[in-house]
């Protein structure tokens, strides 16, 4: 007996080390020895391996394949994958409008699991398409109006609970010699936020508001159309009177308009982001709604920072284990401990899941009951692309005295005709994967800037220091029309940036492209794609002109690295508009 007993226990401290040690080795790869095929995930943040690890912890059988990204157009890439179905098995995004975005084809719904008891019903009813959920909520931010606590205090001031007190508080603060309001007005997707926000606390956050909003984006509906919505116009008007839309500081750039609210002089801030925090000064700053007129309908506005959902995939014959191990991946997300381990923004963030509360010292420790009781309305932004700058533009110019309610009106009414309508560049028939696209852009980048040849350095994901290659390629063009989002997602140079030469040895350029980009000078480094004419031989000895993206600094002092004054995303347009269609077959330079 006595024999069985120290075998029993050896066996059992054998298991328990192998199943650290697999534990371990997951976290260096996200992949364990267990038989389990691999789950795909795309990272939703620069750094998964807090997760994996706590995946590990109750589950070290789950293998996790992390598909990196950190490029120039996060949201495009996603929500290009989306569209073309070329998902993981876990899908993470950075929007998703359930009035929008038909999902039910590609993602399975998630209603009946377990986890899903764990989520503050409000932030449930928010994902919940005729009774299914297709993707989850994550942590979240949420907008409103930032007041100044310690400032509404030392008056002895009532926080205003609609628009009517708001307007009875006013002339209270400018007697006492304080500012009422400053709005931050840098880019024109706060003037597009602002027109959605108010328009939130009226029709547009209402059934038939949201039924208007999918037929505005469908083109069977405007404004001058509706009269709910030119009525709920009229809002903007009021905020307008009652100086919360102000031209006060317009043409300041936001740190100097937080910097000037932060002096403590000034009540309310509206803002499309609500950090201000009292370690920003001595005072303290809280989160209210935006306010309706009456109080009835008052909203915060609710940011998702990711969501997550399961490929449909997952369900077919022959995906069982998978499927399950995706189900016990949502299962640890789906815990404070999850959520935070995949990203920690405690202080900045909340999370919608019962459990979860914030310290009182929080920025929205008093905004956390009316978020959970469903005080809330989305964040516009999925299927408004193509119109959210030329309104935000014009709202801005409203605010500023410089266009009238109606420019408002015209403006969203008239440029309803570009939804979906941005150029299409070229068609890809079949997808070009990360080593593709970095073919692509060397093949761009060098005959436009008149190089010998590129070299241009693929992303990737280095597990034990967390290093990743934001001056190289990632992603993919999936198979799809390619517009400017779609090209900004593989394009290391992103919106703006240029095409940068160098002018090395044959031999040098043979010795980079094998060894690769070194860009933490630590050992991690990135492949490069090296591109030439077809049927061109470097010669070791003769020095060429390469157009590069990711150098080392040695690198650019060699080869006395050049800006070209070529936009890279000018460049590749122009390059695209040569193809009617592009595929892998099509990457060669003749």
């Amino acid at each position: 007996m006595g024999i069985l007993v120290l075998a029993a226990f050896i066996c059992t401290a054998v298991l328990l080390a192998t199943g650290c040690n697999r534990a371990s080795e997951a976290t260096a790869s996200g992949v364990t020895k267990s038989s389990h095929e691999a789950l795909t995930l795309d990272m939703p943040y620069k750094d998964i391996d807090a997760f994996i690890d706590k995946v590990h912890e109750k589950y070290p059988e789950i293998n996790i394949d992390p598909i990196p990204y950190v490029g120039q157009n996060t949201t495009g890439w996603m929500r290009a994958m989306l569209k073309s179905g070329e998902l993981p098995d876990i899908y993470f995004t950075t929007q998703y409008s359930p009035e929008v975005d038909e999902v039910s084809d590609k993602l399975l719904d998630l209603s009946s699991l377990p986890c899903t008891d764990q989520y503050v019903q409000a932030r449930l009813r928010d994902v919940t398409v005729d009774g299914a959920v297709y993707m989850l909520p994550l942590s979240y931010g949420c907008i409103g109006i930032t007041y100044n606590k310690t400032l509404l205090e030392k008056n002895g001031w009532t926080l205003p609970k609609s628009l009517k007190e708001m307007e009875e508080l006013k002339p209270k603060v400018e007697a006492a010699g304080y500012t009422f309001c400053v709005d931050l007005m840098q880019y024109p997707g706060y003037g597009f936020q602002y027109l959605c926000n108010i328009l939130d606390t009226g029709f547009l956050s209402t059934s038939d508001g949201l039924r208007w909003q999918h037929d505005y984006l469908s083109k069977t509906a405007n404004v001058s159309s509706t009269p709910k919505m030119l009525e709920n116009m009229q809002l903007l008007a009021r905020w307008k009177e009652l100086g919360l839309l102000t031209s006060a500081h317009s043409d300041a750039a936001d740190a100097d308009t937080r910097a000037f609210y932060k002096e403590g002089n000034t009540l309310f801030c509206l803002g499309n982001t609500n950090d201000i925090s009292k370690e920003d000064g001595t005072d303290e700053y809280k989160l209210m709604p935006y306010l309706s007129e009456d109080g009835d309908q008052n909203v915060f506005i609710l940011n998702v920072n990711r969501y997550v959902g399961l490929n449909k995939k997952l369900g077919d014959a022959g995906n069982e284990q998978k499927l399950e191990d995706a189900k016990h991946v949502l299962e640890v997300l789906s815990t404070e401990e999850g959520m935070w381990a995949l990203n920690d923004q405690r202080g900045s963030a909340l999370l919608p899941l019962e459990s979860a509360d914030v310290e009182p010292s929080s920025y929205y420790s008093e905004a956390l009951d009316d978020l959970n009781h469903g005080h809330t309305a989305p964040f516009i932004y999925a299927g408004w692309d193509d119109v959210i700058v030329p309104i935000g533009n014009t709202m801005l110019d409203y605010i500023r005295n410089e266009a009238t309610l109606q420019d408002v009106i015209d403006c969203i009414d008239e440029n309803q005709s570009t939804l979906d309508k941005g150029e299409v560049f070229t068609t890809v028939t079949k997808t070009l994967d990360t080593e593709h696209c970095a073919r692509l852009v060397g093949l761009c980048f060098a005959q436009a800037s008149g190089a010998d040849a590129a070299l241009i350095s693929e992303g990737a994901y280095h597990p034990k220091t967390h290093n990743t290659n934001p001056d190289g390629v990632y992603g993919s063009l999936f198979a799809l029309p390619v517009k400017e989002q779609e090209i900004v997602t593989i394009l290391p140079t992103g919106w703006d940036g240029h095409i940068e030469t160098v002018t090395l040895s044959g031999a040098r350029v043979k010795e980079l492209a094998k060894d690769g980009y070194d860009r933490s000078g630590e050992g991690d480094t990135f492949p490069y794609v090296l591109v030439t004419k077809e049927g061109m031989t470097l010669e070791d000895t003769k020095n060429y002109k390469v157009a590069i993206c990711g150098a080392a600094e040695e690198v650019q002092k060699e080869g006395k690295m050049q800006d070209s004054g070529i936009v890279g995303l000018d460049a590749m347009k122009d390059y695209l508009r040569t193809f009617d269609a592009i595929s892998p077959e099509n990457l060669v330079w003749k």
